[in-house]
């Protein structure tokens, strides 16, 4: 049974300084893949409900990068503590995000029954944004890196996809389950897969997942290590296909959390890969401390997926080729003051760096997270510029939760849209939402504006 103590996670969300009034929306942003709880509402909020009819209002608070955003989770008929755990975006494409809200029943423990999913929708100038519950079967088990979403807008709907390795020694791990949700029409279909590649080697596990579109609608799960899956979703007959990826720049054992490392996004035509590592050779009595950052960029044109498979060279630096000019930078950053190193020229080379983002709207920009005390659940997320070989931004990230692993951040497009319902409001949307859902006075938190203020649309 649920406590009746909150989750001192959920409690407080970090300062979120909303943009001015009349800027445009960034082109996408880093999410914090975790949520708060919080009545404060806006023009993004969207109201749905549990199996049980209970309601749900998500809200969404974007900031430009390398700032994170966040986004806010509310119920007037659940009492806090029956959120037993963090609120987390599963997956973003375009204008939806999916979310896992777990909330239990009086009757619950924690586990998989008290997780409700969510597809949250940006609204257009004619629709508010909504939240529908996505009905998962409940012979259905799968893990959020398994997850991807397809949009059709032409037809608007979406393809919810879960690929799921299946434990057969006589496939050599081949064999995969593709369970297909179509929202149209609101049916699963699943159905056995192989994999249909010679190049094959040794698949292990998606770490992350990708929508690359097209004509086929194709899709990719990647296990950063090694490849990746790609899926052709609005094909009639479906298939896997493994596409190996780029040669590591530095030859080591491929051990360890590979998105602290590693990055895989689709922009525009191209899926562009990134890669940071640690020159630290055998016997050279370095240690990844004391030696500089290596990091590249690949991309491979989504017209040539099938054809040669070919990964083009599109960016390679270092670390310590960066600059940090800036006395502000160099504070924030916890690196030596300036005036006291003169005739030292400052860069990132010590860098306690992790956890790349690649730009989904600048292409030659990668977000990466530097963490000055690892006791500390403090942190800062930097703007480099790859070509230019500049410090772009450096901002503040972390409000009291663990930093690292999974509780990081995830690039997201949903911000270009998030303004158009509440532009179309012309303005009225803050009197409105400011008394949806509100109970009463709301103390957990600020979010770049006092309590008792009118919450406006970001």
């Amino acid at each position: 049974m649920a406590g009746s103590s909150v989750d001192p996670f959920l409690r407080i969300p970090p300062l979120i300084h909303t943009e001015d009034p009349g800027s445009p929306p960034p082109e996408s942003i880093l999410l914090d893949r975790y949520g708060y709880l919080s009545c404060r509402l806006n023009g993004t909020t969207a109201d749905g409900f549990t199996a049980d009819g209970k309601r749900i209002q998500v809200t969404f608070w974007a900031a430009s990068p390398p700032r994170v955003s966040c986004f806010t989770v509310h119920s007037p008929d659940v009492k806090p503590s029956a959120f037993d755990w963090l609120p987390k975006v599963i997956y973003s494409k375009d204008d939806l995000v999916l979310l896992r809200i777990p909330i239990l029943r009086q009757d619950d423990s924690r586990d998989a029954k008290s997780c409700h999913y969510f597809v949250y929708q940006a609204g257009t100038e004619n629709n508010r944004p909504s939240l529908k519950m996505l009905p998962i079967p409940c012979d259905i088990k799968f893990s959020n890196n398994e997850v991807v979403l397809l949009r059709c807008r032409d037809q608007d709907m979406f393809y919810f996809a879960l690929l799921h390795r299946i434990i057969d020694p006589k496939n050599n791990g081949k064999r995969f389950d593709l369970h297909l949700y179509n929202s149209k029409t609101g049916t699963w279909n699943t159905e056995n897969q192989f994999v249909d590649s010679v190049n094959y080697v040794n698949y292990s596990y998606p770490n992350i997942a990708v929508t690359i579109g097209g004509e086929f609608g194709s899709v990719g799960w990647v296990d950063l290590w090694r490849g990746m899956l790609i899926c052709d979703l609005l094909r009639d007959n479906h298939s896997l296909r493994y596409i190996p990826l780029p040669l590591p720049l530095v030859p080591k054992l491929l051990k360890g959390y590979p998105m602290c490392f590693r990055d895989i996004v689709v922009v525009g035509d191209c899926i562009k890969y990134f890669e940071m590592s640690y020159d630290v050779r055998p016997g050279s009595g370095l240690t990844s401390a004391t030696q500089d950052l290596v990091a590249a960029t690949k991309k491979m044109k989504i017209s040539d997926i099938g054809s040669g498979n070919n990964w083009e060279e599109d960016c390679t630096f270092k670390f310590s080729d960066i600059p940090v000019d800036s006395p502000k930078f160099a504070r924030m950053l916890m690196l030596p003051n300036l005036k006291q190193v003169k005739n030292t020229k400052l860069t990132l080379m010590r860098l306690c760096a992790g956890y790349p983002a690649l730009s989904l709207h600048d292409a030659d920009v990668v977000y990466i997270m530097h963490t000055p005390d690892p006791d500390e659940d403090k942190a800062l997320v930097i703007a480099l510029d790859m070509r230019k070989k500049t410090l772009k931004d450096v901002a503040d990230f972390g409000s009291g939760r663990p930093l690292g692993y999974t509780f990081t951040y995830l690039q997201s497009g949903i911000s270009k849209h998030l303004n158009i319902w509440s532009s179309s409001r012309s303005g009225r949307n803050a009197g409105e939402t400011s008394r949806d859902g509100c109970l009463g006075p709301c103390k957990l938190e600020v979010l770049g504006v006092n309590a008792e203020q009118q919450p406006t649309a970001t």
